[in-house]
């Protein structure tokens, strides 16, 4: 389809080439902002494909599971955790471009393990790689994401057996609610693992409107990569069973976020981008109590505009304030 630039969301693939730009690719913020530069009007695009793991992949996905599995039980001997080790194993995780709709249909078919932090570390940065990739960030940031991900939850292997419960003692809840700044504490003395990783790490578990913790700090007093990592922790959290919940469905997690004003607002726009929440056609429910679907995309991807069921009115939501959508039907 050809959409005017200004309508065209990250995580489309362009279907016609454009100035250095080849077919095939999927749109970064990056690429967006360099179509802008050139002033270029409209271009052909397709939306989002949702696609999954083929069972080669997948087996490959595991193998690295068990990878991790065994560094993590390293450190439940009390031994400490190797930054060499970390940085191959980011590398050799990265090393393929995996479409993040295959990375949460993957972990979200996962049955209740107690080994679940495991995979939240895989997941978790898988996530936060996608989104920080299709922002524009730099490889540097992206790379960053991957290793604070890998020691965030260290800290756990030392409280393996009860981390997986839901009902702890006054000591066992103060170190879950330190855990962010043990895991750091954890990270050797190096100026590669010292500086913004070491925020992040930290920081995982804050919120911008200051109700996180360790240390509720809010949005002004956080690293600017923080925000993303947040709202990438947060969904892997959400969507995956744990002893004392069910998991939320993606859209479901996406939309306990959106409605939450301690969550990125840009993160979780692309969330909702790169797993095609918001595609042409779904039915979905308003803050008014309309029903109907989603018929042209504007400039912002949760304002689109949406076709009444009755087909008599159109809601451009990017020009109403009061009236969002709340939920897919």
């Amino acid at each position: 389809m050809r959409l005017n630039l200004s309508t065209v969301h990250v995580g489309m693939t362009l279907l016609t080439p454009v100035s250095s730009l080849e077919a095939g690719i999927s749109l970064t913020n990056e690429h967006l902002r360099l179509l802008h530069f050139l002033k270029i009007k409209e271009i052909d695009v397709a939306p989002v494909e949702r696609t999954v793991f083929t069972s080669i992949e997948e087996r490959h996905f595991f193998g690295q599971v068990l990878q991790y599995e065994k560094h993590y039980s390293q450190w439940e001997e009390r031994i400490a955790p190797n930054p060499y080790e970390a940085l191959e194993f980011i590398h050799q995780l990265f090393h393929q471009e995996i479409p993040l709709s295959a990375v949460v249909h993957f972990f979200t078919r996962q049955p209740l393990r107690k080994n679940h932090v495991i995979y939240h570390a895989i997941y978790r940065a898988l996530v936060a790689r996608t989104l920080s990739k299709y922002r524009g960030d730099e490889h540097q940031l992206q790379f960053d994401y991957g290793i604070a991900s890998y020691f965030a939850d260290a800290s756990y292997a030392k409280i393996r057996k009860w981390s997986h419960m839901r009902y702890f003692t006054k000591m066992e809840r103060e170190l879950l609610y330190q855990h962010p700044l043990i895991s750091a504490s954890m990270l050797p003395s190096t100026q590669t693992l010292r500086g913004r990783v070491y925020q992040l790490i930290t920081e995982h578990h804050e919120r911008l409107d200051g109700s996180g913790f360790p240390k509720r700090l809010t949005e002004r007093e956080l690293n600017p990569a923080s925000p993303l990592f947040i709202v990438a922790d947060r969904f892997c959290q959400l969507t995956v069973p744990r002893t004392f919940r069910k998991p939320l469905s993606p859209e479901e997690a996406y939309f306990y976020m959106w409605q939450n004003k301690a969550y990125d607002e840009e993160a979780l726009s692309l969330l909702a981008s790169l797993l095609g929440f918001y595609e042409i056609g779904r039915r979905v429910l308003l803050s008014n109590g309309v029903r109907g679907s989603i018929h042209a995309y504007t400039n912002r991807v949760e304002q689109p505009i949406v076709l009444e069921d009755a087909g008599e009115t159109n809601y451009d939501l990017s020009h109403m304030d009061e009236v969002r959508i709340v939920a897919f039907i």
